[in-house]
């Protein structure tokens, strides 16, 4: 682990190198986080645009309760995802053992 550091610190090209790959990692994360930023702005936005024209109560609390269902809704998928993935990734590898199996061990009659 120290030689890597070494090597950086030792020559400014890599050094130079490294700054510049840091900044750009840096700046595409920022710029997916605005970009998050910016849709959970415009859902929220337009949510309270839809409880407004429909005659409905906005306060603070609705909002924290319409946030916390959604939030539990998207763990829900994303668990019921998970699991489904995490099933069918179980079952392909069966099939592919059971396959290799086959092809090393030919059945005997």
């Amino acid at each position: 682990m120290d030689q890597p550091i070494e090597m950086l610190t030792s020559n400014p090209v890599y050094m130079a190198v490294a700054v510049v790959l840091a900044i750009i990692i840096l700046l595409g994360v920022i710029k997916k986080l605005i970009k998050l930023v910016i849709v959970v702005s415009a859902i929220l936005i337009l949510w309270v645009a839809y409880m407004v024209y429909t005659d409905q109560d906005v306060t603070v609390d609705s909002i924290k309760r319409g946030l916390q269902s959604g939030v539990e809704t998207v763990k829900d998928k994303a668990s019921n995802i998970g699991e489904k993935t995490k099933k069918s990734a179980v079952e392909k590898m069966e099939e592919k053992v059971e396959e290799n199996l086959n092809e090393l061990l030919p059945k005997k009659e």
